[in-house]
């Protein structure tokens, strides 16, 4: 790891100062990395609910497939950060190559399966994708890393989740607000009959279920991976490293020539 290219100041900083700046990371480089994630999360999405309508599912199960499917566009995020963060901000294509490596070789089956009610998530993503640890040795790692994090890892996980349903029911009343009065009292009946089904309700929740997830699951990806990187600075001592190196540079520039 070239931790002269970093592109942020590397110094300890405690648990929420940490996702804070994984948080102003998603906001810095917002354009290129909503192309990249969206240029796959949008196909998934049309993928996942247009299955779950063609073999007849409700559209709450069809919901519950989509969300239990994050962890794949997961990879997506964190592979965009990991190169940015060092000064490459992978395009479009170059993270279409990627993709072999990030669904077979980053623990993706796990996630989805016994991994996927894990509450650090975000957190131990790094580990599964970018140290390429197995067995043993990657329990290990999770274990040293989780000490004094783990709390911080859990509340990340919980905010966010929150943040979704706040941000959804937001867009609901948006929505109510913004139409003709006329309307309102029939929408909201329709709404709460459980007996009447319309698909253009159903294509609405659809829509800002993508919109709320698009928007909060970046940040929740970028604040776990900035989480597990400062509990590396303190743990292998990253800013004293780089002090040295740039110490060694300076004497080596001024010493006398013989």
């Amino acid at each position: 790891m070239e931790l002269n290219r970093i592109g942020a100041v590397v110094r300890p900083r405690n648990a929420w100062e940490s996702i804070d700046l994984g948080f102003s990371l998603v906001q810095a480089w917002w354009l290129p990395l909503y192309k990249v994630w969206l240029s796959f999360f949008i196909p998934l999405a049309l993928i996942v609910y247009g299955v779950a309508f063609w073999v007849g599912f409700s559209p709450i199960t069809g919901a519950i497939i989509f969300w239990w499917l994050k962890p794949v566009p997961d990879r997506i995020v964190l592979y965009f950060l990991s190169h940015a963060l060092f000064g490459e901000r992978p395009t479009i294509g170059q993270t279409a190559k990627a993709l072999p490596y990030l669904f077979w070789k980053t623990r993706l089956f796990h996630a989805l399966t016994l991994g996927r009610l894990t509450l650090i998530r975000s957190f131990l993503l790094p580990v599964w994708q970018l140290e390429g640890l197995q067995g043993k040795t990657r329990k290990q790692r999770e274990r040293l890393l989780q000490r004094r994090t783990r709390d911080t890892a859990v509340w990340l996980t919980t905010v966010c989740w929150h943040f979704e349903w706040i941000l959804y029911f937001s867009l609901f009343g948006l929505w109510y607000l913004m139409m003709p009065v006329v309307y309102r009292v029939e929408i909201t009946d329709l709404l709460l009959s459980s007996h009447l089904h319309l698909w253009w309700i159903e294509i609405i929740k659809i829509v800002f279920t993508i919109i709320v997830v698009s928007i909060v699951e970046p940040l929740y990806v970028a604040g776990g991976f900035i989480l597990y990187l400062n509990r590396r600075i303190h743990l292998e001592g990253w800013d004293i490293e780089l002090a040295f190196r740039r110490l060694g540079a300076r004497l080596s520039t001024n010493a006398p020539l013989s």
